[in-house]
């Protein structure tokens, strides 16, 4: 199934992996491909999102849809280090991306996994639980995938 729609980035560029900006709500960080940093990247975002001032619900969706981004750039990709960006907007919208450095298929594409299936729910999760996804070409071949939440979609 085709993503159906698909948004240009606004993202500010920051040249510190871990940095913080109060003024934009903004938090980049980077980890290593591997297993162990899907919970980090969980841990940071329900920090963060949770200082920002949002809800639990809400903080609860973005843990999850962080998780599944982040699995999904780390099992479908070649990718060494996965690059993280998250920007509040006035504790009314939500905006979680990542980015991989490639080797995956061209674009996600989330399909209808089995009862029996143990994967493949990865994305249909992020379309249920986000306002709006997508993907775009991200630096030198990776990809970068996008979601879009609100405080009325946290679930």
């Amino acid at each position: 199934m085709a993503v159906a729609l698909r948004q240009r980035s606004t993202m500010a560029h920051h040249p510190n992996s871990g940095s913080v900006d109060s003024a934009l709500r903004q938090e980049r960080f980077q980890l290593s491909a591997r297993g162990a940093s899907v919970a980090l990247a969980r841990h940071r975002v329900r920090s963060r999102v949770l200082e920002w001032g949002f809800q639990e619900d809400l903080c609860e969706s973005a843990e999850l849809v962080m998780s599944e981004l982040f699995t999904n750039a780390l099992v479908h990709t070649g990718s060494e280090q996965i690059l993280c960006v998250l920007r509040a907007h006035e504790r009314r919208m939500l905006y979680i991306e990542v980015a991989d450095q490639g080797g995956g298929p061209a674009v996600p594409t989330p399909r209808e996994a089995g009862l029996e299936d143990e994967c493949g729910r990865g994305l249909a999760l992020v379309r249920a639980l986000a306002d709006a996804w997508g993907d775009r070409p991200g630096v030198n071949g990776g990809r970068l995938v996008w979601a879009q939440m609100s405080v009325t979609t946290g679930r």
